[in-house]
């Protein structure tokens, strides 16, 4: 009876375990991050702790140690004043990043023709017709919607050490996809990942490299011209 009495007091309420405060401060660094790279954080926009606090739902706390973690990381600039930034992206800077994403993402892409499994592909259709439907409405949520889709096509290649190095490159870039939104043509936009659907159905690896390597390149220069400009 002891025994059991015991063990019903350990036994977590509902079967819910306690959330460790470990945990906590892994989601709020990862919902950061994902925010970042999926362009809902635009360039210059200010950042607080207790905005982003507010924003997820939580203390301070977890928010500090994430954008700790993510200046570490070089996602995020400490300014003199505590509060944190988007580093400063110059043209040569962002042409060299893009160089980089179109060597690694295509061989990632091309790699994912090969592994893909029948439910990843269903995702990535499911997520572009979720893009289409977002881009009609006017609405910038498709650019979280656009990471979503990469990204399920990069975790299909199966390759952990690439996929840890287009996380940090996408951190980079992730805030200027915003350039995209207005002045990249929507129909190129949609049919470079049509092509890579299709690319991708028929396990053709080099037409699915095709297809990220025109997608990267071509919103690319659209935002190669804004920093120029700038």
């Amino acid at each position: 009876m002891a025994l059991a009495a015991a063990q019903t007091q350990q036994r977590p309420a509902f079967g819910l375990a306690k959330l460790e405060r470990e945990t906590l401060h892994e989601r709020a660094y990862e919902e950061v991050k994902k925010a970042i790279m999926g362009g809902a954080i635009a360039p210059g926009e200010p950042m607080t702790i207790r905005a982003l606090a507010k924003a997820l739902g939580t203390s301070v706390m977890p928010v500090r140690e994430a954008l700790r973690r993510l200046v570490a990381e070089r996602a995020l600039e400490l300014l003199p004043n505590r509060s944190v930034s988007l580093p400063v992206m110059t043209a040569e800077k962002f042409d060299e990043i893009v160089r980089i994403r179109l060597a690694l993402e295509g061989l990632m892409a091309e790699t994912a023709a090969k592994h893909i499994t029948p439910d990843e592909l269903k995702r990535m259709s499911r997520l572009n017709e979720e893009m289409i439907a977002k881009l009609r409405q006017g609405s910038k949520k498709y650019l979280a919607l656009n990471q979503e889709f990469h990204f399920q096509l990069y975790l299909a290649a199966r390759m952990p050490q690439a996929m840890s190095i287009v996380e940090t490159l996408w951190l980079q870039i992730g805030p200027f996809l915003h350039h995209v939104t207005t002045d990249f043509g929507q129909s190129d936009f949609l049919g470079h990942h049509e092509a890579m659907l299709k690319a991708l159905g028929k396990r053709d690896g080099n037409k699915a490299r095709a297809a990220i390597e025109a997608d990267i390149s071509e919103a690319a220069q659209t935002i190669l011209e804004s920093l120029r400009q700038a």
